[in-house]
Parts: C-alpha cells; structure tokens; sequence
C-alpha cells in the first residue's frame, strides 16, 4: 500500500457514525407507529475533534440527505432522517485497507448461536447493490 493510501487517526478523530434513514408516503397516517416503513442503517466515515462533534455531524449529514420526490407510482415519497444509531470511535492509529473501523460485542452466546451469522458468498455478494451511477 502506497503511503498517500493512508489517512492517521493518531489523535483518534475519527468516528463511524449510523445515520437510521426511512423512506414513505408523504401522505400517510402519523400516528400509526405500527405502519410499515422502508428503512436504512447507513454508516458513515466521521472526522471530528471529539465525539459530541462527531454526533452533531451525523445529525447534520442525516438531515441534509432528507428529500421529496415523486415515484413511478405518481405518489409523492420522503426519505425521513431518523436519528442516531451509533457512534463508533476508530482505534488504529492508520486508517488504510484491512484496519479494523468497528466491531460487535455479541456477548457470550452459544456456538450455534456463532456460527448463525455467517452468510455464504453467494448470500453476501447477491446482497451488494450496485453503485448507482
């Protein structure tokens, strides 16, 4: 790996933050919290001073996304800014291919319970979306 392929993180400044997004009509019953809704957990490479800064830019960055528009279907739609799942501090010092950005703490589960997340490379691969252009 070329050296300009990596970015420090020696003062710990960078954040993975989960922007919770959810997309549906714009004419729709509120108070229902039981309806349906199309939503994301989209994660999000942060450089802040500290993590209130980092949280505050995951909020900022949520709602810039937040737009209108009208589907095939001629139904006006929103994608709707949540709030905050996460915010996961990065801990190497260089961020660069293969460096650990997040991790899971599943607790102490059983083997099965283990093994029960792991997909097949068919699964995963099927599951990418390509890039829209």
């Amino acid at each position: 790996m070329n050296e300009n392929e990596k970015i420090s993180n020696e003062k710990g400044n960078w954040y993975v933050a989960e922007i919770i997004e959810k997309r549906e009509p714009t004419n729709r019953n509120k108070d229902n919290d039981l309806r349906r809704v199309v939503t994301w957990g989209n994660l999000h490479l942060i450089k802040a001073e500290n993590p209130k800064m980092a949280y505050e830019k995951a909020i900022k960055i949520g709602k810039e996304a937040e737009i209108k528009f009208i589907n095939s279907d001629n139904i006006e739609m929103e994608y709707s800014f949540v709030g905050i799942a996460d915010l996961i501090p990065i801990y190497d010092d260089t961020i660069q291919d293969g460096c650990e950005i997040m991790w899971t703490d599943y607790g102490s589960i059983s083997n099965k319970k283990t093994k029960s997340y792991i997909r097949s490379e068919k699964e995963i691969l099927e599951s990418i979306k390509p890039k829209k252009d």
